[in-house]
């Protein structure tokens, strides 16, 4: 079952707040992400000389690469050292495709970024925020790329921060973890790895590199760069940012080095703000304390005998799924599936609030449920049942998904339950909007593939009038 900090420690969230420690649930990592910008303002004592020093850093790159002549040569290969850096494990944070760790920087990524700066620097663009910025020009580096980056860089001031935390929490009688002798860092039980803990002040569920908006307008010079770039990559960072691809926007601002230095410029004036978890706009947060307290509130008995036919592990799974359908249709749940702008927000968002609901039924009743190795972030999210013959894999689906919504009946489940050898899935769609006609497709289509084998279940998510009053 999934359990956050608190939980295990037996300490109140508000304690967490008192030291504005981010509360992580153990076994899943949280898509958030250390904002090297947060660390700019920082007052947390730990902290505050964390941001100076991570622009030393990568300005230390920075002059190694203009002395650099040529790649590999001595100055290269210490800037390639520099860079060398493996993943912070213990974090609980990020995009990891299993369990909690996270991943390092290997040497042909390090290579590609290296090159990709030298080539800025040489167009006479020498600020060590580059290195902040590079994941809008190069593939295969995103937000856990940069959050990775920043914590490897100030993972002293982490742990430091993480024993003065795990300090406090024990002077106010919380469980005492076991220690890691070498760092005197708490042991996460269920990867049995020393626990980093991070501030909530310097965490966002998009770095403030790679979150632009439509405001941030593309300073152009003259009539010529203008009618040159806007057709490319348009009038604004956010345009630039999502409608060109990185290859394509990284020549554009190579041939045109005044847009880097925009962009350097801008990204330096731009202030950021830490993640807000009330409103909690990539469902990242809520889904935990939402999911136990209807648990609680709504229980729910189930149960399977000894050695259970497909048949009674299918029915099982039917009624969770079916329980998840009232909480959004009948009691106020799709409020927590859209973000303050009336936006649906991430599919994950669903997914979580699915798999934490579930586990919570199947943990009190005694019943076990198989999350894929992925944490439930995959194509298929959970599969219940421990015999693979009697096993039901279950996929939730935005309606607002619609490419991946076809192919998710017509090839993706279907080979799921091939290399899992399940012979019944659940195909949950939350319908944001979509039309009757639609609806009537996908299961037609899923009638002509797949039979019986794989059943949708159709949940009502669109918002309801703000009139209307919930349980």
């Amino acid at each position: 079952m999934p359990k956050p900090l608190s939980g295990l420690v037996e300490v109140s969230t508000d304690t967490f707040a008192a030291v504005d420690a981010f509360d992580p649930v153990l076994d899943v990592d949280t898509r958030l992400f250390l904002d090297p910008k947060l660390l700019k303002h920082t007052k947390i004592p730990e902290f505050v000389e964390s941001y100076e020093r991570l622009r030393k850093y990568f300005g230390s790159i920075c002059q190694l690469l203009i002395a650099s002549d040529t790649e590999g040569d001595p100055f290269w290969r210490q800037a390639d050292r520099l860079m060398s850096w493996r993943e912070v494990r213990g974090l609980c944070i990020g995009y990891t495709a299993k369990g909690t760790s996270g991943s390092g920087i290997g040497p042909q990524l390090r290579g590609k970024l290296l090159a990709t700066a030298k080539q800025i620097i040489l167009k006479g663009i020498n600020e060590p925020e580059l290195f902040e910025i590079v994941g809008l020009l190069e593939e295969d580096i995103g937000a856990d790329r940069i959050s990775d980056m920043t914590a490897n860089v100030i993972q002293k001031e982490l742990v430091l921060y993480t024993n003065r935390v795990m300090s406090y929490l024990e002077n106010n009688r919380a469980i005492v973890l076991p220690k890691d002798p070498l760092t005197q860092l708490p042991i996460n039980p269920y990867s049995n790895t020393p626990l980093i803990l991070v501030p909530k002040s310097l965490l966002r569920d998009l770095p403030l590199a790679l979150d632009w908006s439509e405001i941030d307008v593309i300073s152009q010079h003259n009539s010529k760069l203008r009618n040159e770039v806007n057709d490319i990559i348009g009038d604004t960072w956010k345009q630039a940012t999502q409608n060109t691809n990185k290859k394509s926007l990284r020549e554009t601002m190579l041939d045109h080095p005044e847009l880097i230095d925009d962009l350097v410029k801008q990204y330096v004036k731009k202030s950021p703000q830490p993640y807000d978890f009330i409103n909690d706009r990539a469902g990242e947060y809520i889904w935990l304390p939402a999911s136990l307290s209807a648990a609680n509130k709504y229980p729910l008995r189930l149960g399977l005998s000894e050695i259970p036919s497909i048949d009674e592990v299918e029915q099982m799974v039917l009624k969770i799924c079916d329980q998840f359908a009232r909480l959004v249709e009948d009691n106020g749940w799709e409020k927590l599936l859209y973000k303050d702008n009336g936006r649906p927000k991430h599919e994950s968002a669903s997914q979580l609030l699915f798999y934490g609901l579930a586990d919570a039924y199947c943990e009190t009743n005694g019943i076990l449920i198989a999350r894929e190795s992925d944490a439930g972030r995959g194509p298929v999210d959970f599969k219940f049942g421990t015999r693979m013959e009697n096993s039901v894999l279950v996929e939730v689906k935005k309606s607002t998904n619609t490419s991946g919504l076809t192919n998710g009946i017509k090839k993706q489940l279907p080979t799921y339950m091939k290399s899992e050898r399940s012979k019944r899935a659940i195909y949950l769609v939350l319908d944001f909007g979509q039309s009757a006609k639609a609806v009537a497709n996908l299961r037609a289509l899923n009638e002509q593939i797949n039979g019986s084998a794989i059943q949708i279940r159709m949940v009502d998510a669109k918002m309801r009038s703000s009139a209307s009053t919930h349980a």
